[in-house]
């Protein structure tokens, strides 16, 4: 797989030229929660660091929802046009977005939703997008029903393709069970990516595991280590385990 005739190739041959990280991936997959903490290790490195959530299909998770949190650490949080963080699925991307494209001193993570809808978002922006400096990253967990094989990641990977005019340059496993993940679940993502990557040619470029996991990973799980703290999730989603079980 090369992707399409008309696809923009945004592949970096290294990784440390790269400054701009379009990140996108399945529902659930663990995209958001990835770029947030990657940005925030961007910035604990000492690089200026911009967040853009373009993701406007997922009306849950979105890592703008966290932009008090993010701004506090120094990070440059881009949302949408209408100045609302919760609550607004309409395609009004900021045009404040352009400018950490453009500003070669700013290390820019990009929130994309995964499916075709949110992948055809990219077209409006990509004549601004330096493809020498910038990753199209597919991320990946294994335990989704949709994203469980190589065959269907790969129609994913050629649906965002086609959908947004570039290629995706890598992978990053994500693969997890929320908290009940172990570095098993991510031993089995480790298997699919290097599957799809023998197949198509693409690197595994990061795994992303719980920062408890992160030491126990085996060295033969590919992909740079990027520790995840859950910074999205709400409250109401424990309260069923609360009422099962008691809180704890």
């Amino acid at each position: 797989m090369n992707g399409t005739a008309a696809s923009t190739r945004v592949a970096s041959t290294q990784v440390a030229s790269t400054r701009v990280w379009i990140i996108t991936g399945h529902y659930g997959s663990g995209k958001s929660e990835f770029a947030i903490n990657y940005a925030l290790q961007l910035r604990a490195r000492g690089e200026k660091v911009a967040l853009c959530d373009i993701d406007v299909v997922n009306p849950y998770f979105r890592s703008r929802e966290r932009r008090g949190f993010l701004e506090a650490q120094g990070i440059q949080v881009v949302g949408n046009s209408l100045a609302v963080d919760e609550g607004i699925d309409l395609p009004a991307v900021s045009a404040e977005l352009y400018g950490p494209l453009a500003d070669p001193a700013v290390h820019t993570v990009i929130d994309v939703g995964g499916d075709p809808v949110g992948a055809r978002l990219l077209r409006s922006f990509r004549r601004l997008i330096p493809a020498a400096e910038t990753e199209l990253l597919c991320v990946v967990n294994a335990m989704r029903p949709a994203t469980q094989g190589a065959d269907d990641l790969i129609t994913q990977i050629q649906g965002i393709e086609t959908a947004s005019g570039l290629s995706v340059s890598g992978l990053i496993n994500t693969t997890h069970m929320l908290e009940d993940t172990t570095a098993e679940h991510l031993q089995a993502g480790n298997e699919l990516c290097v599957e799809v990557g023998k197949r198509t040619g693409l690197p595994v470029r990061f795994v992303g595991a719980l920062e408890h996991l992160v030491s126990e990973l085996p060295e033969e799980i590919q992909g740079e280590r990027v520790g995840i703290a859950m910074h999205l999730r709400s409250s109401w989603m424990f309260a069923e385990k609360e009422l099962r079980y008691g809180a704890k």
